[in-house]
Order: structure tokens, then C-alpha cells, then sequence
């Protein structure tokens, strides 16, 4: 049997809402506090996700804009490379095509100061066969090689024969078809032809010579080199 006084048992019932109070406030603080913070943790989520998100489109971006100037670089050192490559073989065709025409030019010049190539082209070109109706034609022979000054100074050279021997011999059964024999002056390194009706006169000089073997040999030099004939 309870003594307690009415008074006392208020008392006591007033403690209790209190402390019900104190702990129902407690706990809507921790759930406040664990709300806020759960958001505060999913915005920072978010917003990392986002950062991460916006990192990886930047990176992403970097990586493909790298890796197409990598390709143009690579295409463009590819043609680079091809264009040097054209164009040294093309050098080199052009630096064997001249040696080759250089020496097709020497090669003519030293036959040029020989009598016989010479005998030979004007038996071609003057001799009976080839007068194709021309009657005054006059050979003109390179002082050079007729050795004029030396047979000045020393007459008994003719007898030593060459081209002058040549010349000598062959002016009186070439005079009968209208071809006579002259020296030409200290420059003149190949033979001359001249038509003495028609004013005209052809040079045959070694630059001349070795310019008609070079239209017909370049094309075929060329084609050797580019593997075309074989």
C-alpha cells in the first residue's frame, strides 16, 4: 500500500514527461543530424560523380584529340617520307641521265678528233651516193685535226697520212661529183658541209653528233632506269 502523498506522485509524474521530453528531443536530433548528414554525404556523391563524370569526358576528350594529331602526324610523316622518297629517286634518274649524256658528249669528242670517224662521215654525207642531186658542195675540215700550222712548219707531216692524206686522195674523184675540200678556222672542231649555190652550210660538230645520239638514247636510258625495258 502506497504512501506516497498526492502532491509527490505529481511530482514524479512531471520528472517522467520531462525526461520523455528530453529523450523524444534527443531522438528527433539524432535523426536530424543523421538526415542532414545522409544528405550532405549523397551531395557530395553526386557532385564527386559528377566531377569524376566531367573528368573523365575532358580526359576522354584529350586522349581522342591526341590520338588524331598522333594519326595526322604519322600520316603526315608517311607522305613526307614517300614525297623525299620520289623525289630522290627522281634526283638520282636526273644525276644518272646526265652523267650518262656527259659521257655519250665525250665519248664523241674524242671520236671526233679521229680521222677515220671522220673519213666516214664525210663519205656519208658527201659521197657519191649521198649527193641527192647537189653538185658544188665544199667540205670544210677542222684546222685541228688537219694540222695546218704544224704542216706549215713542217711539210713532210703530209706523209704521215690522216685526214689530210684522206682529203688529198680523195679531192680528185670527189671533185668530179662537185665536192671540194677547205680548212675551217681554229674553232672549228667538227666538219662543215656548205652548198655554195644555196648559201647554206651544216656543221657537223661534236655538240651537234652527240645531240642527235642523245634524242634517240636519253628516251631509252630513261626507260631503263624507270624498268620499263629490260
Amino acid at each position: 500500500m502506497s504512501t506516497a502523498t498526492p502532491e509527490k506522485q505529481t511530482g514524479k509524474t512531471v520528472s517522467v514527461g520531462v525526461q520523455e521530453l528530453i529523450e523524444k528531443l534527443r531522438n528527433q536530433g539524432v535523426d536530424s543530424g543523421r538526415q542532414e548528414a545522409g544528405k550532405i554525404i549523397s551531395d557530395a556523391e553526386a557532385k564527386a560523380a559528377e566531377l569524376i563524370e566531367d573528368a573523365e569526358k575532358r580526359a576522354s576528350a584529350i586522349v581522342g584529340k591526341a590520338r588524331e594529331e598522333a594519326d595526322f602526324i604519322t600520316k603526315a610523316g608517311k607522305e613526307a617520307l614517300q614525297l623525299a622518297e620520289r623525289n630522290a629517286i627522281l634526283e638520282l634518274k636526273d644525276y644518272l641521265l646526265e652523267k650518262f649524256s656527259e659521257q655519250i658528249r665525250a665519248v664523241v669528242s674524242h671520236s671526233m678528233e679521229g680521222d677515220k670517224l671522220l673519213e666516214a662521215m664525210i663519205l656519208e654525207v658527201a659521197g657519191q651516193n649521198n649527193l641527192r642531186g647537189e653538185n658544188n658542195i665544199e667540205v670544210i675540215l677542222p684546222r685541228k685535226v688537219i694540222g695546218v700550222d704544224e704542216l706549215r712548219d713542217n711539210p713532210e707531216l703530209l706523209k704521215a697520212g690522216g685526214l689530210l692524206e684522206f682529203a688529198m686522195k680523195r679531192a680528185s674523184e670527189m671533185l668530179q661529183d662537185g665536192v671540194t675540200f677547205a680548212v675551217g678556222g681554229a674553232s672549228q672542231s667538227g666538219i662543215a658541209f656548205r652548198l655554195k649555190d644555196k648559201d647554206i652550210q651544216v656543221e657537223l660538230t661534236d655538240e651537234a653528233v652527240a645531240a642527235v645520239l642523245l634524242k634517240h638514247l636519253q628516251p631509252r636510258f630513261r626507260a631503263l632506269l624507270e624498268g620499263i625495258i629490260k
